[in-house]
């Protein structure tokens, strides 16, 4: 049921977030990676028992689940509670306008100030405050996709929702936070939330994708897509910070040798987990350390081992230095290139690698995508944060001597 109503609490639940408070989550929302769902493990989870996922999903369109998907990944939150909540608010397929009440969208944000949604006129509307634009069009509440990201940073930011593989409390109470109660005369909101997040399958997301899904789980819409979900089995079982690896015994650089080394890494993951810990570098963010051992191990020449690279906007002015070149966000780029996310050379958020590219779309094989080594896509660079990107593409950068030479080209 939609528990849509003049009733609606949510904007009243928010309005004592101080402005101050709201401009950092802003400006830190940029810095936000986005994540695939981990194993749901811990004390606590009252739904580890709970049923797997039905053929409840199935009543979503595929690009309605994509977009629940993909929002869930880049706040890294459990996509059966997301879609649940939009089902409550909006229905599977739905395309809600402006309510009375000055809630607007597809999952109900307060939207109009000096509204019931929004009483006090001089203060910005929970939509000003939190919007995303996530397909590149400019945020609109209208947007379901806009919607639906925005819903995501609210239930992360603000409502308490914890990170993807939280317990069935913690999202039950989150639902209450989104709703303003939970529950009243209009509906028993957090208990249906929860319910129905069951039926899609809360508490074995994780365990869906790396079985390769069923016909009413998320792999639905990611086999639309022809993309399919990496396996954890196998990856690393505890490598040390700093462990070596083997390198290449081609011994020289080219696109190919650079994908082929960068697969050999599917899965892998840091240990202990949540320590940024890898074989790759350091204990810290490791995403361009990744992408630093796979070209070094390909042949690219780059001194001082990853740590220099640690930066995910270090691969930007290193090509220029050493005789490669970046790309603007509109090339074509070729396997092998870095693809760098953020908004400028002194603002990335993250940097991944092109295994494949066809038909203008392209495929990345991310490190720290998730905690492990993750492929992902296919995806349309222009749409690279609804794919769960923590960012629009910025630019590609081709390491050196791989363009000059035609390989992989």
């Amino acid at each position: 049921m939609s528990a849509r109503s003049g009733r609606r609490l949510l904007p009243l639940a928010l309005l004592a977030v101080p402005a101050t408070v709201a401009a950092v989550v802003v400006a830190a929302v940029a810095g936000l990676v986005g994540a695939t769902a981990p194993c749901l493990v811990g004390g606590g989870n009252a739904s580890a028992s709970g049923p797997r996922a039905t053929g409840a999903a199935r009543q979503f369109p595929p690009p309605r689940l994509h977009i629940f998907m993909g929002a869930a990944r880049r706040f890294d939150i459990s996509w059966p509670f997301l879609a649940s909540i939009g089902v409550q608010e909006c229905g599977y397929d739905g395309h809600c306008g402006l309510a009375p009440s000055g809630c607007a969208g597809v999952m109900e944000i307060a939207y109009v100030r000096g509204s019931a949604c929004s009483p006090d006129p001089s203060v910005p509307t929970i939509w000003e405050t939190y919007k995303v634009d996530a397909d590149g069009g400019g945020a609109s509440i209208f947007d379901p996709a806009d919607a639906i990201f925005t819903a995501a940073r609210i239930l992360r930011k603000t409502m308490g929702a914890p990170p993807a593989g939280g317990s069935y409390a913690a999202y039950h109470e989150a639902a209450c936070h989104y709703y303003g109660a939970c529950a009243d005369g209009v509906a028993d909101y957090a208990d249906e939330v929860m319910a129905r997040a069951l039926e899609f399958g809360f508490g074995h997301e994780d365990a869906e994708l790396a079985a390769g899904g069923t016909e009413a789980a998320v792999p639905v819409a990611l086999k639309k897509k022809g993309r399919r979900p990496v396996s954890r089995v196998g990856g690393s079982q505890g490598p040390a910070c700093g462990e070596a690896a083997a390198t290449s015994t081609t011994g020289g650089a080219s696109g190919e040798e650079i994908v082929r080394i960068a697969r050999s890494q599917l899965g892998e993951a840091e240990f202990p987990p949540g320590s940024n810990c890898t074989k790759y570098g350091p204990c810290v963010e490791w995403c361009a350390l990744f992408v630093a051992w796979v070209w070094q191990h390909a042949g690219v020449e780059m001194a001082g081992g990853t740590s220099p690279y640690a930066y995910s906007g270090s691969f930007y002015g290193w090509v220029k230095e050493h005789g490669g070149r970046d790309l603007q966000p509109t090339a074509t780029p070729s396997p092998g290139d870095a693809v760098m996310f953020g908004y400028g050379p002194n603002d990335m958020d993250h940097v991944g690698i092109v295994e494949s590219v066809f038909g203008g779309e392209i495929v990345t094989i991310d490190g720290n995508f998730g905690d492990h080594v993750s492929r992902v896509g296919p995806l349309s660079p222009a749409l690279a944060e609804l794919e769960g990107e923590p960012a629009p593409i910025f630019a590609y950068a081709e390491p050196p001597g791989v363009g000059q030479t035609g390989a992989a080209r």
